[in-house]
C-alpha cells in the first residue's frame, strides 16, 4: 500500500486534489486508517489517478471523468466531450477572426437612410429559448406558409429587460397562433432608419461593418429627439441576391 504522499509523488495528483476525489467519489482510498485517518492507496489505483490527471489536462468535467473511470469501455464519452470541445474551438476561433478582420480592414461607407415600411405580421421565436429540434417544420406541421425571409429583432422594453426573437413573416394573420412555442405578434406601419450593404457570404460576419453601422443608427436615432414607440426595435435581416448577399439593419423611429 501507499500512503497519501507517495501517492501524489508517483501520479502527479497533489494531495488536495487526492483528497478532492475522494470527497466528490472519483478516486477513493483503498483503505483509511481509522484512528489516524490517513489515507491509503492500492498500486492498482495508479492507473485511474494517471487517468483523471489526463483527463483534467484536457478540461473533461468531472461526471465525464467519473462514468469513462466507471466504466472503461464507455469510450464514446470522451469522443463527445471531443467534439464538444471542438466545436468550441471553432466557435473561438471564429470570434477572434471577427474582431482581427475589423481591425484590419475599415468598414467603408455607411449611409443612414429613412424609409416607411408597412405592417407585417409575424412569429417569433424567443432565442433565450431552447432551439426547436432541426429535423421537424414547426410551420408544415402546422399548415402555416412563411416567408423564408427571416430576421432578428431586438426590443429594449425597459432599462432592465430586452428580448431577442427569429421572426418569419406570415401573410395569414389568422394562422399566427397555430404553432407551438412561437410568439405571434404584428409590426405596425412604422418610418425606420436603415442601413443596408450587399456582400459576399464572408461580409456577413464583419463585425466592424456591423459595429460602425448600428453605432450610426444609433446616433441618427439620437438626433431625431423623438420618443419610440413601445422601447427602442433594432431589426437585422440577411437576404440573398444571387450569388451576394443583401444586409438590412435598421431601427424603428
Amino acid at each position: 500500500m501507499l500512503h497519501i504522499g507517495e501517492f501524489s509523488a508517483l501520479t502527479g495528483l497533489t494531495v488536495e486534489a487526492l483528497r478532492h476525489d475522494d470527497e466528490q467519489g472519483l478516486l477513493a482510498p483503498a483503505r483509511v486508517d481509522e484512528a489516524s485517518g490517513r489515507r491509503f492507496y492500492a498500486p492498482r489505483q495508479i492507473r485511474d489517478a494517471l487517468m483523471i490527471l489526463a483527463l483534467r489536462e484536457a478540461d473533461v468535467p468531472r461526471p465525464v471523468i467519473a462514468r469513462v473511470l466507471g466504466s472503461p469501455e464507455d469510450v464514446r464519452a470522451l469522443e463527445e466531450q471531443r467534439e464538444r470541445v471542438l466545436r468550441e474551438r471553432r466557435r473561438h476561433d471564429a470570434a477572434l477572426d471577427a474582431v482581427l478582420q475589423a481591425f484590419d480592414t475599415p468598414p467603408g461607407e455607411i449611409a443612414v437612410a429613412r424609409r416607411d415600411a408597412t405592417e407585417q405580421a409575424f412569429l417569433g421565436y424567443p432565442l433565450t429559448a431552447d432551439p426547436p429540434p432541426e429535423e421537424t417544420d414547426p410551420f408544415a406541421q402546422a399548415g402555416v406558409d412563411v416567408a423564408d425571409l427571416h430576421w432578428v429583432s431586438t426590443r429594449v422594453r425597459d432599462q432592465e429587460t430586452h428580448d431577442v426573437m427569429l421572426c418569419w413573416p406570415v401573410s395569414d394573420a389568422a394562422d399566427r397562433d397555430r404553432v407551438p412555442g412561437f410568439v405571434a405578434d404584428v409590426l405596425p406601419a412604422r418610418a425606420e432608419l436603415f442601413v443596408s450593404r450587399r456582400t459576399d457570404a464572408a461580409g456577413i460576419q464583419d463585425l466592424g461593418w456591423y459595429a460602425e453601422a448600428l453605432t450610426r443608427l444609433v446616433e441618427a436615432l439620437a438626433a431625431e429627439h423623438r420618443p419610440h414607440r413601445d422601447g427602442f426595435l433594432m431589426r437585422y435581416q440577411v437576404l440573398p441576391a444571387g450569388d451576394s448577399w443583401d444586409i438590412d439593419l435598421s431601427v424603428v423611429l
